[in-house]
């Protein structure tokens, strides 16, 4: 019997549907219906019913077995506690990000992290979405930032969209660019475009931005390091499509500008990965953390 489905059950209780249990514990519906089910099969009966067709409550079963779940439950936290108010050793929480993300939010991050939680060490690993993903859902890595939603998600992962980033034009304080009020796409076919890495989600999503607005063949130079790529962007080696945030520093102190488009291009999505066994109490103080950093940048 799985302590995440006993939690999962006395959610339902305590918010009165499957729905709102599932925000309370930021997991999918799915995943928190998956989880009753698991229960109901190991304890042999049905915990829950639907009252006039609409409201879930407890079935006879369900109200027969909850005290004692939730007594259980109130001395696990307890012991939790009480391991956290006296650590022996230090406990390790995984984090993934991808390189040039992790730039702008890990340090503020972190610094939360060591504050809320001094018995816990937090090592950050640079990794592709698709090897954090498969980690996270074997329990190698806990918790991780990416651009894309997975297409099926993992039992033991939640998945929380916390900011959509804008893609932006950038360029040379010197460049020819910047002394034109707006631009159009075809405005672009005589300059060089410089790109981080076409498999991107980024990258795939200028590219789809400048053929629908009718700009099919340009000059472009694939670099897969941000830090290179912003460099020859200052050198005026050319231009590129970047995320705010990644040269926000750069548009500060006047190194790189941006251009101004006539139409603006689609935003990223940015996704917060997290591993069901993490403490809610965890949980919560990255979500928060994480949300209102990047409605910072």
């Amino acid at each position: 019997m799985e302590l995440k489905n006993i939690e999962a059950f006395l959610m339902v209780v305590e918010k009165g549907s499957f729905s709102a249990a599932a925000a309370a514990l930021y997991i999918s519906q799915p995943t928190i219906s998956v989880r009753i089910q698991q229960l109901e099969r190991h304890l042999n009966c049905s915990l829950f019913e639907r009252e006039n067709g609409k409201k879930t409550v407890l079935t006879h079963s369900g109200k027969r077995v909850y005290q004692y779940f939730y007594e259980a439950h109130q001395l696990i936290e307890k012991a939790q506690d009480i391991l956290k108010e006296e650590p022996v050793h230090s406990k390790k929480i995984k984090i993934s990000c991808m390189n040039h993300m992790g730039v702008e939010i890990m340090p503020e991050l972190l610094k939360i992290l060591y504050d809320c939680f001094p018995g816990f060490e937090f090592p950050v690993e640079i990794k592709s979405t698709e090897q954090m993903t498969d980690d996270i859902g074997i329990g190698d890595i806990d918790m991780g930032f990416a651009y894309v939603q997975p297409k099926e998600i993992h039992p033991d992962l939640s998945v929380i969209k916390i900011a959509s980033e804008q893609n932006i034009l950038v360029c040379a304080p010197d460049h020819p660019l910047t002394k034109t009020d707006k631009i159009v796409p075809s405005d672009l076919e005589n300059e060089r475009i410089i790109v981080y890495n076409r498999e991107f989600v980024t990258t795939k999503t200028i590219s789809e931005f400048l053929e629908k607005n009718r700009l099919k063949e340009y000059k472009e130079v694939e670099i897969n390091n941000v830090g290179w790529l912003k460099m020859m962007v200052r050198k005026g080696l050319g231009v590129a499509f970047l995320q705010e945030m990644i040269v926000q520093e750069e548009l500060r102190n006047g190194t790189l500008k941006k251009v101004p488009l006539s139409k603006s291009i689609p935003p990223t999505s940015i996704y917060l990965y997290l591993h069901a066994e993490l403490s809610q109490n965890i949980k919560e103080t990255i979500i928060q953390t994480s949300k209102r950093i990047f409605s910072q940048i």
